[in-house]
């Protein structure tokens, strides 16, 4: 008994298409673009966070946070949030606390919303997600992301040293970043304010029907 012609075709185009699919992936990823830089800061001692920008499938962009000690790399490419493709490039600020050990940063266009944190006595980073492996198969280790509530307690704990130790710098955390990816608001410069209205003019005062009269 001969094998059914459709089987046959189906079966090929499926090895095809496993064959074909890991050449297809590598291309798409030779052709995405390099991220860009956005801003270097340096933070002392040998430390800096660098931030980058690239496009995404969705059609925005990513950014990213990179930090380096001593020249090696301790995060690499942390997603901390999006940008509309039309957005113009927003810049960066850092405060420092601990000694220069605790590090935030903050867009410039709005100083006092911290974007990010990294501890670099404990390592701890925020908003990077914590990722474990598991061995659920003999043959596969497969990656789980840190959940909602244990990433947004870390940040957490890490705004409060850090806004504890700059009470005049009156920091808030943007904590709906950690859930989602998130447009970041471009601050523009204020418009002034419309000029107020003229005064309506004063009367001159009218003597009064009884002026100079006696008692």
């Amino acid at each position: 008994m001969g094998m059914n012609p459709r089987l046959i075709y189906v079966a090929v185009l499926g090895v095809l298409v496993i064959a074909v699919m890991p050449l297809a992936m590598r291309f798409r990823a030779s052709q995405a673009p390099d991220p860009v830089t956005l801003k270097e800061l340096d933070v002392g001692y040998g430390r800096v966070i660098r931030v980058t920008v690239e496009p995404n499938s969705q059609g925005t962009l990513s950014l990213h946070y990179h930090v380096d000690e001593g020249g090696q790399a301790v995060v690499e490419h942390a997603f901390f949030g999006t940008l509309p493709r039309t957005s113009p490039p927003p810049d960066f600020v850092a405060y420092s606390a601990e000694g220069g050990n605790l590090v935030g940063v903050a867009q410039v266009s709005v100083p006092n919303r911290i974007l990010l944190m990294h501890d670099f006595v404990s390592g701890d980073s925020w908003p990077m997600r914590i990722i474990t492996y598991k061995d659920t198969d003999p043959k596969h280790l497969y990656p789980y992301y840190e959940e909602e509530v244990p990433l947004m307690a870390r940040g957490e704990a890490l705004f409060l040293r850090l806004s504890n130790a700059l009470p005049q710098a009156s920091l808030e955390l943007l904590r709906t970043m950690a859930s989602r990816p998130l447009s970041l608001p471009i601050s523009q410069p204020t418009p002034p304010a419309p000029p107020a209205p003229p005064a309506p003019p004063v009367s001159p005062a009218q003597p009064s029907s009884d002026a100079g009269a006696g008692p």
